[in-house]
């Protein structure tokens, strides 16, 4: 059962209802997570920014602090003993309140002093290379994180002691427990939120020098491309796969003193949550518009369909009374293939009529040979579509004289004898037509006039060695010339056809001649 007209305007219109709405929601959906995304990645940028110039102004204020105590230590480092060193190491670490441990050394890099905790280290040689490298070079320095003699995973910020002259006599120096309460906690764990953001630090190496999970720190993470970026010195802003494969939105900045990254992520789809709470929102604000719409619809739906109704339902009823059968119809829906079986029948008997007359009118009668019409009709389709072809005129050699001793019917006769044998010899590669009384025009497209002069000849034989219908054979002469070889018009061609014929007549009857072999005798 093929669908109404009715219930097609209906599911047309309700589906592109649905298809609109759903490409609206869809695109507003997509602006809003766009807008989301875009908004997150500028605010982790910005804080990224923010905590990776906080990070590096408490640097700088430690290698202050330190320095100013190096100054204090600097005229009186060879005259104080181990415990006003020691006094000196701790009131760092208490007031400082940012180091986890300070020690003091002499200018050959010997431990004449330390903080309560590594006491122990007091006597032995100092091991960090940024420390030793400050002792050399006289300059304050900031280590990579290393593990230091008592296990711990450290960072060291050393300050030079020098004298008056400007001499290295020792260095005073503060460390950072990474894996323990330390500085960048009070810094940077403050800013973690309920949201699933948090922060992370990474030195030059890939290392994680503060992560919100403590198991973490101390490791090399190198499958990240916003560390790959840190590492090159950048700053900036991505959507990114991290290492544990989770979809982050993240924002990082580069700490140039020390050459470690700040970065500030939120899970992307925490961040893009409140982009589906309001496309349910805007589904159901839609819910009541889309009633309303299809109400409309289906009311329209019924008054435009209903006149066509009536035509189909008509056209229905004519049919039957006729008689006819349903026609096979390209329509799908019910009023439609009602009227189309309607005119398409009435179309067919009509074409029937029109091809009829068609066929009459280009066909002949007695010979059922196309006509002289249809001849010109395929010559111009030839010449608009520029196809070369050679054309045949043959006549009955002394037809009058059949006419007048068998009668004219056996005349009609001689005709269909050799139309007949026209069509079997020409079969697919020509077109053959009765021109008027005994001529008759083989059109051969595509056929250059040497060949068509072959096949008119073997034709000419053919007719001329067996009996025709009078009981005797006929004879015919032909002449035969090309488009555009001979000439560029069809009437011209016909033309010197119809003198080829005329001297093959003149010159003995029963043979071919072409316009080639004509212009030889001219």
């Amino acid at each position: 059962m093929k669908i109404s007209l009715k219930h097609l305007l209906l599911a047309i219109a309700w589906l592109s209802i649905a298809l609109t709405l759903a490409s609206s929601l869809y695109a507003g959906y997509r602006a809003d997570q766009q807008t989301l995304e875009k908004t997150t990645l500028e605010t982790n940028f910005a804080y990224a920014q923010k905590l990776a110039k906080m990070t590096e102004d408490y640097f700088l204020r430690t290698e202050r602090i330190l320095a100013y105590s190096a100054s204090e230590l600097s005229l009186s480092l060879n005259h104080v003993n181990q415990e006003q060193l020691n006094h000196e190491a701790e009131r760092l670490v208490v007031q400082a309140e940012s180091l986890s441990s300070v020690v003091i050394t002499d200018n050959r890099g010997i431990i004449i002093g330390t903080s309560s905790g590594i006491r122990a280290l007091a006597g032995k040689p100092l091991l960090d290379e940024a420390g030793l490298e400050t002792l050399t070079k006289g300059m304050a320095s900031i280590s990579k994180p290393y593990e230091t003699q008592t296990g711990r995973l450290v960072i060291f910020i050393a300050a030079p002691i020098k004298n008056m002259e400007g001499n290295v006599i020792g260095l005073i120096g503060g460390s950072i427990y990474l894996k323990e309460e330390n500085v960048l906690n009070e810094l940077l764990g403050q800013h973690f939120y309920e949201d699933g953001s948090y922060v992370y630090v990474v030195d030059a190496d890939g290392m994680l020098m503060y992560h919100l999970d403590q198991e973490r720190v101390g490791e090399y993470v190198t499958q990240n491309p916003v560390i790959a970026e840190l590492r090159k010195g950048h700053s900036g802003s991505m959507r990114l796969l991290n290492s544990k494969n989770q979809d982050m939105l993240a924002g990082y900045a580069s700490i140039p003193l020390t050459k470690w990254g700040v970065v500030s992520q939120r899970p992307t789809e925490i961040a893009l949550a409140s982009s589906k709470e309001m496309l349910s929102e805007m589904i159901l604000k839609s819910l009541p518009f889309i009633a309303l719409s299809a109400l409309i619809i289906l009311y329209f739906a019924s008054q435009i369909a209903k006149p066509l109704e009536k035509l189909a339902s008509y056209a229905t009823d004519q049919l039957e009374r006729d008689g006819h059968a349903p026609l096979e119809s390209g329509a799908w829906y019910h009023e439609a293939i009602q009227l189309d079986l309607a005119l398409t029948d009435s179309f067919s008997r009509f074409q029937k009529k029109v091809d009829h007359f068609y066929l009459e009118s280009s066909t002949d009668p007695l010979t059922g040979l196309l006509n002289r019409r249809a001849l010109n009709e395929q010559a111009r389709i030839l010449m608009e579509q520029k196809v070369p072809f050679s054309l045949v005129i043959l006549d009955i050699d002394r037809f009058k004289r059949v006419n007048d001793t068998y009668g004219h019917n056996r005349g009609d006769e001689v005709l269909k004898y050799l139309a007949d044998k026209l069509k079997h010899h020409v079969k697919a590669i020509g077109t053959c037509y009765r021109f008027g009384g005994e001529e008759f025009v083989i059109l051969y497209p595509q056929v250059e006039y040497e060949q068509a002069t072959e096949f008119t000849d073997e034709l000419r034989i053919d007719v001329a060695s067996e009996n025709s219908p009078v009981g005797e054979p006929i004879t015919f002469s032909a002449g035969v010339a090309n488009i555009p070889e001979h000439a560029e018009h069809f009437l011209r061609v016909l033309e010197l056809a119809d003198e080829c014929l005329y001297h093959a007549k003149e010159t003995g009857r029963n043979k071919v001649v072409n316009a080639k072999d004509w212009n030889k005798h001219v």
